[in-house]
């Protein structure tokens, strides 16, 4: 069983910049061919405008890639512990100095209850079963811990990853047409690293957990407009990215199996 580590510690660490919702616009308009200084800068915004508190807190980062959200995070004074599974990402992290666990983020090392938070973003069109995310998301948690989870939903207009746009054309004849035109994906290759993901079932799905209680669902990008999230269809669209905020329900977390 592995213990739960802790970021390194670093002296006086001040928060980088936050930016204006266009300045991040133009660096996702290069986010293909350089996405660290889109994605360094989304985590500053995201944890700047955070709805749990953070500082002293034991997070988990699920799915935690190259380690954006981590290093925000411990930057806000929070004990993080990245997760990922990816050779590629946890190089990147550990040679940015993050102590990252590398492991199936759908069965982590840890005891059950020994976090404050879970933070993930972005990891569920990854995965082929999202319940599995919620079941260990649940596992992990203490009673009254909270969870942020958002990630990109099929048909919003960057669902399809590297087959945008022709993911509209659905998973398998738009990957055709992709490569037609432009060649093997290079990667989140549909039905490898990336799965179609709707709105609707993921909130089917966690309405029926039984030890998290969903506190919100909005737009992650404009939350003011959470009224997109009662249309069905529209919502599937409009959303682009959709973030669900959870309490762990105050019973004992079930030990892993």
């Amino acid at each position: 069983m592995c213990g739960v580590v802790s970021t390194p510690e670093t002296t006086n660490v001040s928060p980088l910049p936050v930016l204006s919702k266009s300045e991040l616009f133009r660096l996702f308009l290069k986010e293909k061919t350089d996405p660290e200084p889109f994605y360094t800068a989304l985590a500053q915004r995201s944890i700047s405008e955070f709805p749990f508190p953070v500082e002293g807190r034991r997070i988990l980062d699920l799915g935690s890639g190259p380690g954006w959200y981590a290093r925000a995070l411990h930057e806000r004074g929070a004990d993080v512990v990245p997760v990922d599974m990816g050779d590629d990402d946890v190089d990147l992290a550990r040679r940015g100095g993050l102590p990252v666990v590398q492991g199936d983020a759908l069965r982590t090392p840890f005891p059950a209850g020994v976090f404050d938070g879970v933070f993930c973003s972005n990891m569920l069109e990854h995965v082929p079963e999202t319940r599995s995310v919620f079941d260990e998301i649940e596992r992990v948690l203490r009673p009254g811990g909270w969870a942020w989870v958002s990630w990109t939903n099929w048909y919003s207009p960057w669902g399809g990853h590297e087959i945008v746009p022709f993911h509209y054309l659905g998973p398998d004849r738009g990957r055709q047409a992709y490569v037609r035109f432009f060649g093997e994906p290079r990667k989140n290759d549909i039905y490898d690293a990336l799965w179609p993901t709707s709105i609707a079932a993921v909130l089917d799905e966690v309405r029926h957990l039984p030890g998290l209680r969903l506190l919100d669902a909005v737009p992650r990008y404009y939350p003011s407009q959470r009224w997109i999230l009662k249309v069905p269809g529209v919502r599937e669209v409009f959303t682009w990215n959709c973030l669900l905020t959870f309490q762990r329900n105050d019973i004992p977390a079930r030990a892993a199996t």
